[in-house]
């Protein structure tokens, strides 16, 4: 018997920042206890790059028509054509390579392993996750580390925080004595700011649901987003319904939207404002990246291993269970 799982899902490689939007803003009627709503037991990671549904049900193909049926309620365009599809070992060996940050627009990337992390605790918080699912994630973030441990990505590759440091160095020279502003306490923010302090920036602030959850920073509630034209470098990376950000500024601004969907309207952009998405980025990343072709190979090589292992002790598990009957 094998794992009775599967994944639907769209990523920065597959579809543009606009039906990313429109997938990720459909997938989050499966957020939080909404998901008890849908037959099947599911496990949402949305991202800035992706947004993939893992799910388990005896009938793979079903629960898959279910998932589509619900996106479609609310994505107005075609976008079949844009999703990825993978079931049972394929699902297990895609979800190791997110988690390790192989399919990442930056290699290695370590925030991913986080957001899935974190994605599995939210859903196990909700539901009484199959064991099928707990195994596909426990299984794979350990996968992850293992792939991380056991080959080094080359050194020379960039990195998103230090591709946005890049970007406002040459923007705003140097930054230690501007105003720099950070829109969610979200984890890829908080690995920002920890990249910052490396950099030597003392002062920065978060706004944020939440500021007393904030302790080596000045917070600020979400009220600080209306002074925003106060700050000259503004980084967004939090869930919100709509745009937080928009309308002219006051001076020179810089702004970073990490966020899908967007968090600032994208008319904020021009004259002296410079605006990048998250999709910008990703470009910007790409052609800088450079990874020898016989390190991946070997990347690969050493995740199938696990993953086969893996699914065969997680198919012997199976069937040695004892079967009761009435």
């Amino acid at each position: 018997m094998l794992l009775q799982v599967g994944v639907i899902g769209v990523n920065f490689k597959t579809a543009e920042l606009p039906l990313r939007e429109a997938i990720a803003k459909s997938a989050a009627s499966l957020a939080g206890e909404k998901r008890l709503f849908f037959p099947h037991p599911t496990i949402l990671l949305s991202t800035c790059n992706r947004t993939e549904i893992y799910f388990h049900a005896p009938d793979l193909a079903q629960a898959q028509s279910d998932l589509l049926s619900l996106l479609r309620r609310q994505v107005e365009v075609p976008f079949e054509h844009r999703l990825y599809s993978y079931f049972g070992i394929d699902c297990f060996a895609h979800l190791c390579r997110v988690a390790a940050g192989l399919d990442s627009a930056i290699l290695a990337e370590t925030e991913i392993q986080g957001q899935v992390k974190t994605s599995y605790g939210k859903a196990c918080e909700i539901l009484a996750l199959p064991s099928a699912l707990h195994y596909l994630f426990q299984k794979a973030l350990k996968v992850a580390k293992s792939v991380r441990s056991h080959l080094a990505i080359d050194r020379g590759a960039p990195t998103l925080f230090g591709t946005l440091w890049q970007i406002a160095a040459q923007s705003l020279g140097n930054l230690k004595d501007k105003r720099i502003l950070l829109v969610g306490y979200s984890e890829i923010h908080r690995g920002f700011s920890s990249f910052l302090a490396h950099k030597g920036i003392e002062k920065l602030t978060f706004c944020t649901r939440s500021p007393e959850s904030v302790h080596q920073w000045r917070a600020c509630g979400r009220e600080e987003i209306t002074r925003w034209d106060e700050y000259d470098l503004i980084s967004c990376a939090s869930k919100a319904d709509d745009f937080l950000i928009h309308g002219p500024g006051k001076k020179r601004h810089l702004i970073f939207d990490l966020s899908v969907p967007r968090n600032v309207d994208p008319r904020v952009g021009g004259g002296d404002i410079a605006l990048y998405n998250i999709e910008q980025i990703d470009q910007i990343i790409e052609q800088k990246k450079f990874m020898p072709s016989d390190s991946l190979e070997r990347l690969e090589a050493h995740l199938w291993e696990n993953v086969l292992h893996l699914a065969h002790l997680y198919r012997d598990k199976v069937e040695r269970a004892p079967v009761f009957s009435i």
